[in-house]
């Protein structure tokens, strides 16, 4: 271990030496604002496969109680974002946002938050809600993991290698990949998508109807969005199709129609706060956004955000499995503002 990280896991475990108190109820604190990511939170044994978008469900009510232990003010995002800028947070305030809108968010983070008290917002990409199948990309992962103890020989597909050796990660993830660029290569719809995942599955001798019946890898339906948003939870805006076009008009027209769906949703909710996919944002997108009505827009890059932020460009934490309780309880109290930052694995990646 170097002295860096030595010196970072004895103040952690002394809680910074009698900081962590006197950070989290100081002025600095009060006038900063920790919004949390999350992606989902598991149904099975998604953190298995992918273990940096989905956090075990006993980690996740660790983190409530945390909130509820520490005092936070968990607001609503929208109220969250205007009292930064008013200068107007209460002390040691915290928002909590949910990307894409996994239908794990309906079975484990929904209840787990009701019982809390707190309210979420959850960014959601509006396509594969209506078209409610297995995220490609994530069940290709999810399948080969499963397999992962298994080299087995394939003529189904003439891109692959003959020999698909499942046993590594790395040889997991480039198969993926070529799986993938096979998909964009043929423009690929969902439907075909679904097609080619299914096939895949049948070749490497996993059940896709296994996969599918325990939708693991779907986002919540449009039944489910609708009684989240009608108890309480905040829908916001992801884009339709969980991309960023560099056109100008296509960039817009992702925002207006995932805008629209989310309206009939939610029976009318005219959403006006966005999440970069995969935390993918360039200058010239704040213009455009402002020209949609959105009023916030949050990334992924790993710090507080103040009253002197960008509004179209505020940072979050996202939380994962690797960041013990006593690191979490750090960053709740303000004191991770002053420590250096470990870069954070983030493998969000697009339907």
């Amino acid at each position: 271990m170097s002295l860096l990280k030595s010196a970072k896991a004895s103040l952690f475990q002394t809680k910074g030496l009698g900081l962590f108190p006197l950070i989290a109820s100081s002025r600095w604190r009060s006038r900063h604002l920790l919004i949390l990511c999350y992606h989902g939170i598991a149904a099975g044994e998604e953190h298995g496969s992918v273990p940096y978008m989905f956090l075990p469900p006993p980690i996740f009510e660790r983190r409530l109680a945390m909130l509820k232990d520490f005092g936070a003010n968990v607001l609503d995002l929208g109220d969250a974002v205007r009292r930064l800028r008013d200068g107007t947070l209460p002390p040691r305030s915290v928002a909590i946002t949910f990307d894409d809108g996994w239908a794990d968010f309906y079975t484990q983070a929904y209840p787990a938050l009701r019982r809390f008290g707190f309210p979420a917002t959850v960014y959601l990409t509006t396509y594969y809600c209506y078209y409610n199948r297995p995220i490609f990309k994530f069940a290709l992962r999810h399948m080969m993991w499963k397999r992962r103890d298994h080299c087995i020989e394939q003529n189904h597909f003439d891109f692959l290698p003959p020999v698909l050796d499942l046993r590594t990660e790395q040889n997991r993830e480039a198969l993926a990949e070529q799986l993938e660029a096979y998909a964009n290569a043929q423009s690929f719809s969902g439907p075909r998508k679904d097609d080619l995942a299914a096939a895949f599955a049948s070749a490497i001798g996993y059940g896709f109807g296994e996969l599918t019946r325990e939708r693991l890898f779907h986002l919540m339906n449009p039944e489910e969005v609708a009684e989240v948003a009608a108890g309480g939870v905040d829908i916001q805006l992801h884009t339709h199709r969980h991309r960023t076009p560099l056109d100008r008009d296509l960039f817009v027209r992702e925002i207006q129609e995932n805008r629209q769906h989310i309206a009939e949703l939610t029976g009318g909710n005219n959403a006006a706060h966005f999440c970069y996919p995969s935390g993918a944002n360039q200058p010239k997108f704040l213009s455009w956004l402002r020209e949609a009505g959105v009023k916030s827009a949050t990334t992924c890059e790993q710090r507080y955000a103040s009253p002197q932020d960008e509004p179209l460009l505020l940072p979050r934490l996202l939380d994962q499995h690797i960041i013990s309780d006593r690191e979490f309880e750090a960053w709740l109290t303000g004191f991770m503002a002053f420590m250096p930052k470990r870069k954070l694995p983030q493998l969000e990646v697009a339907p």
